[in-house]
C-alpha cells in the first residue's frame, strides 16, 4: 500500500463537506429568523408611527374646528382631511398603509363636541406580515364651551 502524506482522502473530504453544510444550514436559519423579526418590527413601528401622526393631526384639526371646520373621510384606505375654507383635500396617512373603520366620513364644525375615532391600520403589502395591524380607538372632546360663563374671585 502506498501512503501519500500530502493528499486528502475522499472520506476526509466528505466529512469536511458534511460538517460545513450543517454549519451553513444552522447559520442560514438563524439569519433568516433575524430578517423576519426585523421586518416585523419595522412594520409594527411604521403602523404605530402613522397612527400617532393621524391621531395628532385629527386632534389638532378638532381643537381648531371653530376657526376651520373640516371633514374627515377614508377614501381607498387613506385618511383624508378637507377644510371647508380650502378646495383641496389633504391625505394625512401613509400611502403604504390601509385604514378602515369608523367614521368613514364625518363633518366636523362648531357644533361638534365629540369626535370618536376607531380605525384599524394594515399594511397594503403584507409580505409575510399579514397578521400585523394597529388600532386607533379614541374619543376627542371639545375641552370648553364658548358661552363666556365663569366666575372669578
Amino acid at each position: 500500500m502506498i501512503h501519500n502524506s500530502r493528499g486528502v482522502t475522499l472520506v476526509e473530504m466528505l466529512a469536511v463537506l458534511t460538517i460545513a453544510s450543517v454549519c451553513f444550514a444552522l447559520i442560514f436559519t438563524i439569519w433568516l429568523s433575524g430578517e423576519k423579526s426585523a421586518g416585523r418590527t419595522l412594520t409594527e413601528n411604521d403602523l404605530q408611527a402613522d397612527a400617532h401622526l393621524v391621531q395628532s393631526r385629527l386632534t389638532q384639526a378638532f381643537f381648531n374646528k371653530n376657526n376651520k371646520p373640516f371633514s374627515v373621510s377614508i377614501i381607498d384606505g387613506k385618511v383624508e382631511v378637507k377644510y371647508d375654507s380650502a378646495d383641496q383635500a389633504e391625505i394625512i396617512s401613509d400611502e403604504n398603509l390601509s385604514y378602515s373603520g369608523s367614521p368613514s366620513s364625518i363633518e366636523v364644525n362648531q357644533s361638534t363636541n365629540q369626535l370618536e375615532i376607531n380605525y384599524t391600520i394594515l399594511p397594503r403589502d403584507p409580505s409575510g406580515n399579514g397578521a400585523l395591524s394597529f388600532q386607533i380607538n379614541t374619543a376627542l372632546n371639545y375641552p370648553w364651551n364658548d358661552n363666556g360663563g365663569g366666575q372669578s374671585h
